[in-house]
């Protein structure tokens, strides 16, 4: 990633104003396509490398790619609908976490001290990927955090979505419903078809319906959201990917509750499931994999994964 003078890229008054009043806004040229294509390229060759690794098991790889029921690929990005936590095994994607264009507003809004809970890349591939019902980021965090210092979930979070193609209708982009993050975090409940990626759901009436709008944006613009927003996504229906990396940010006043992060069998050594981002940890609070500590299997694209590279110490 390029250097970034970190003064330039707080808030500005409509962007405040936007994302009190609507839960979002949106920068429409946050990334170049250079920077987008590199981060898109890296991500292309680590799946690579965790396909054809000799010492990760079936599970290991499994843990890591989510796979795509929807086509006929075996491998690659057009198999996969997506990759959970990839900050716990990239150098690049956790520079790309922290990077001021993301950051410097994150840190307006949520405050200095910080950490990841979870980041999520989305393939989408051409005609398929499966879409997404009406839900809250909050309402999942609810469940597995809870602030120390009594703040609401959604006000001890943000979320950013960054377009890595061309967004639109076609292709499954976001969909949002402006201002429903006022309504604080709203119960979900099953969803009644396998069809969909996340299998709960938050029923909307037919006045929010109506009020629900595409995200439709280009390669590299990003979107800052409050995870108490009400969003879904469409099937991909075209030709084209529709890929999305996903980062959550949130305080380090945040405990776990007694639901902590699912870290599936065989990952246990790889460090924690949430990425330690800025500031303080906080004694009580949740603590977070070092950069010092964490994984960094870039270093080995030129090469095979060793059982060194996919073991670090306990943080």
């Amino acid at each position: 990633m390029a250097t970034v003078d970190t003064i330039a890229h707080g808030l500005t008054a409509e962007e405040r104003e936007k994302y009190a009043k609507d839960g979002f806004f949106i920068r429409l040229d946050a990334f170049d396509t250079y920077e987008i294509d590199a981060l898109r390229n890296r991500i292309e060759d680590l799946v690579e490398l965790i396909e054809t690794s000799d010492v990760l098991t079936e599970k290991e790889k499994q843990a890591i790619l989510k796979r795509n029921a929807g086509t006929d690929a075996t491998s690659g990005p057009a198999s996969l609908n997506g990759i959970t936590r990839l900050h716990r095994f990239s150098a690049l994607v956790r520079s790309h976490i922290r990077d001021p264009r993301r950051l410097d507003a994150v840190t307006e809004i949520v405050g200095s001290d910080l950490f990841c809970p979870n980041d999520l890349y989305f393939f989408k591939p051409p005609g398929t990927g499966r879409p997404i019902a009406w839900h809250q980021d909050s309402w999942y965090f609810r469940n597995t955090y809870v602030s120390s210092v009594g703040d609401a979930i959604d006000q001890s979070t943000i979320g950013t979505w960054l377009a890595l193609d061309d967004a639109d209708e076609a292709n499954g982009c976001l969909w949002v419903i402006p201002g429903s993050h006022r309504l604080g975090v709203i119960d979900h409940s099953q969803v009644e078809s396998d069809d969909y990626l996340l299998q709960k759901r938050v029923t909307v009436s037919d006045e929010m319906e109506e009020q629900a709008m595409p995200v439709e944006v280009p390669k590299g613009a990003l979107v800052f959201f409050n995870n108490a927003l009400l969003h879904r996504s469409t099937p991909n229906r075209s030709d084209r990917f529709r890929r999305a990396y996903i980062v959550h940010y949130m305080k380090a006043t945040i405990q776990h509750t007694g639901n902590r992060p699912r870290i599936p069998e065989g990952t246990e050594h790889w460090g924690t499931p949430e990425m330690y981002i800025c500031g303080q940890q906080l004694p009580g609070c949740v603590q977070t994999t070092l950069e010092k500590d964490s994984m960094d299997w870039d270093r080995a694209l030129e090469r095979t994964l060793t059982e060194d590279d996919i073991r670090i110490s306990e943080p």
